[in-house]
């Protein structure tokens, strides 16, 4: 009987340890709308945070005044949220965020208290989109909460790429530039005017639309309808997955949704 060797096991892999949070503070707020504002983070920290890749997305930690907390990277972290980094200045280490009042909670209840000189951690940034350089027509699907990161996307397209561009917002007096260097004239959606709940709006505008063959896709809303439109054009439009870019930003009756939804289940 042959004798068996011992089975060499091998050792996981380990897993690349997180960076610390950046250290950031307020350094301007600016109301954008009457649910948005623009929020500028400062500090040297913010040496070589970017440039993010469009679309990219960040951690904003909330620490709570009673939170014990060090903010190394075995340490536990406060509650965060989601957000994009929408405008990012090496030069100045200056960081825009725009944040979208729409409803209670975590992220909305900080910004509207929020002062000049008030502290910030900040993780990322991470993901992102690269428009294909072959494209000719992209189709940028946005509702208020993935704005922000159209509006970077549309600075990074290639040249020669035509946009088309829906966007749902609350009402008329949420409509805004998407971007201050890239003149676009989206089709606007209001919920409110008709009475009607996230991505619901965006879904029926892209059953109804024709765009160029061969166009891209990137889809960011609601997560129930992001997975509707997506189905649509697969199944009913026959269009390619590899030219679709989806993601949930939020799911309706959900708070601190997860970022990292592309509607693939």
């Amino acid at each position: 009987m042959n004798e068996v060797a011992p089975r060499e096991v091998q050792a996981a892999p380990r897993r690349r340890p997180r960076p610390p949070p950046r250290q950031v503070v307020v350094e301007r707020l600016d109301r954008v709308t009457p649910r948005v504002i623009s929020v500028t983070f400062a500090g040297d920290a913010l040496a070589g945070f970017g440039p993010p890749r469009p679309g990219a997305h960040m951690k904003l930690l909330f620490a709570p005044p009673d939170f014990d907390w060090t903010p190394r990277e075995d340490a536990p972290r406060p509650p965060s949220r989601t957000y994009t980094p929408r405008l990012y200045d090496a030069d100045r280490k200056r960081l825009d965020v725009e944040f979208v009042l729409h409803g209670a909670g975590l992220a909305a209840s900080w910004v509207e208290k929020a002062a000049v000189g008030g502290p910030m951690a900040l993780a990322g940034p991470g993901g992102g989109y690269d428009v294909p350089a072959d494209s000719s027509s992209l189709v940028i699907v946005a509702d208020d909460t993935a704005m922000p990161a159209a509006g970077t996307i549309l600075e990074a397209l290639p040249k020669g790429v035509k946009p088309i561009v829906l966007c749902e917002v609350a009402d008329a007096a949420e409509e805004r530039e998407l971007s201050p260097r890239v003149a676009v004239s989206p089709v606007w959606f209001h919920r409110e005017t008709k009475g009607a709940v996230g991505g619901v709006l965006l879904e029926a505008a892209v059953k109804g639309m024709t765009v160029p063959a061969g166009s891209f896709w990137w889809i960011a809303c609601e997560a129930g309808a992001m997975r509707r439109i997506k189905q649509h054009l697969i199944k009913e439009r026959g269009v390619d997955p590899q030219r679709l870019h989806t993601r949930g930003y939020w799911r309706l009756g959900e708070t601190n949704y997860p970022d990292h939804d592309y509607g693939n289940d």
